[in-house]
């Protein structure tokens, strides 16, 4: 095949994957492992790992590694981006992935030094979709680093950066660490974020705040009548505090 239509080809196919195409894809177009020696070679596809080639297309991309990796992973069924690696999709914290971390339904292994395979089962509510890339919620990704016994250091950045994200649930988070809160000494997952992140008081009341205001008439009214007096927020402060103990 010409090099210009096979580039035009492999374009084609990785229009949707950010530039990034692998071996297999390229032969089921109709590709021979010469076509893409000779585009290697003329600098028109760079090889990025075993089986991945990224195209002109690609530009630069910070996720360019994992997103190579999780395509080879996913040609064989389906992955997801997790751990340690979806820590850094979502750029909270400053964990640095020793490999490629990705969670399948069934057992998988590989031979690469910088890929890991987890096994479970993921629900539609533990798997979002970032830079196109399908990874663990943040929710779930503390929850897997909370199991895999992370270094408090480590899962303490995690989780200052997670609570003051306002898409996260603060709530929902406390409640998935429990299981693990013994683990760093605490006896609950509130008491964990508490620890591990103080902004995390301040997430909770704003959290209880918002529902509170949202599901309660005669507490919004309280509250705006609270907030007209001189200690009013403290008291405020105060009243929300017992609701999330209880």
């Amino acid at each position: 095949m010409r090099a210009v239509d096979a580039l035009e080809v492999l374009e084609l196919l990785g229009s949707t994957q950010r530039g990034l195409v692998t071996t297999a894809q390229a032969r089921e177009a109709g590709l021979s492992g010469v076509d893409l020696t000779r585009l290697a070679a003329s600098g028109k596809a760079l090889r990025v790992r075993h089986g991945v080639y990224a195209l002109p297309s690609a530009g630069v991309d910070r996720l360019q590694d994992l997103r190579a990796a999780w395509l080879a992973a996913s040609a064989n069924g389906d992955v997801v981006v997790s751990g340690a690696s979806a820590a850094a999709v979502h750029g909270l914290g400053d964990l640095v992935p020793a490999a490629h971390d990705f969670t399948a339904p069934v057992r998988r292994q590989s031979t690469l030094p910088d890929v890991r395979f987890h096994r479970a089962k993921l629900n539609d509510n533990d798997v979002t979709v970032v830079d196109g890339l399908p990874v663990t919620t943040v929710v779930r990704t503390a929850t897997d680093l909370a199991a895999s016994s992370l270094d408090s250091g480590h899962l303490a950045g995690f989780l200052s950066a997670a609570v003051e994200d306002r898409d996260v649930d603060v709530e929902e988070l406390a409640q998935a660490l429990s299981p693990h809160a013994a683990h760093y000494g605490f006896d609950t997952g509130r008491a964990l974020l508490a620890g591990f992140a103080p902004e995390y008081l301040t997430a909770a009341l704003r959290s209880a705040v918002r529902t509170a205001v949202t599901r309660s008439t005669k507490f919004r009214k309280q509250a705006l009548e609270l907030l007209e007096e001189p200690d009013g927020a403290k008291t405020l402060l105060s009243l929300l505090e017992k609701r999330l103990a209880s």
